[in-house]
């Protein structure tokens, strides 16, 4: 994935959801606390992905100790990733598709603690899901294209697509429009 394209498809995205005129992107919003998270999950890929593994490491822990936003650098995520309130979100999921938005306090991971970040026990995110805030996803599951997860769920099995997961754990339920 291309950086500019990926940073530009981020910002026009947030620009979008937040009501702000879609022009040029200038350094305001980049600089934006709700968008410079997602420029260092981005930056973080892309020194992983040119064997810069150390740098894209600092670049990770700098995105953990200022946002709470933690990534691993080598996570493939697609484009438009909006975080509205970033803080408390661990994204250890195995792909997150283009579109995605992602609320406060959330974890996406593997079931229990693997040092080696196994792709097989990790969550798939498909495009243009909405993860609520304090919701939690676990193990080897596939959140279907456009579903919701709401607030504080707990998601431990595969939501289909245009669904809704609510509850702990969650149950599926048709999505409210």
């Amino acid at each position: 994935m291309k950086l500019r394209k990926a940073i530009r498809s981020d910002c026009l995205r947030f620009a979008t959801l937040s009501g702000r005129p879609l022009g040029k992107i200038g350094l305001g919003l980049l600089l934006n606390p709700r968008v410079l998270p997602v420029l260092l999950i981005r930056v973080a890929a892309k020194l992983q992905s040119t064997n810069w593994r150390r740098l894209a490491n600092l670049v990770t822990l700098i995105n953990l100790n200022v946002f709470r936003v933690e990534v691993p650098a080598r996570a493939i995520i697609g484009e438009g990733l909006v975080l509205p309130h970033p803080g408390g979100i661990v994204l250890g999921s195995a792909t997150i598709g283009d579109n995605v938005t992602i609320f406060q306090n959330v974890t996406i991971g593997a079931r229990s603690f693997e040092a080696n970040y196994d792709l097989r026990s990790r969550p798939v995110i498909a495009s243009g899901v909405i993860i609520g805030a304090g919701a939690v996803v676990l193990g080897p599951v596939t959140i279907g294209e456009n579903a919701t997860i709401a607030a504080n769920s707990l998601v431990i099995d595969d939501v289909p697509p245009s669904k809704t997961a609510m509850g702990v754990p969650a149950v599926i339920r048709a999505t409210q429009k």
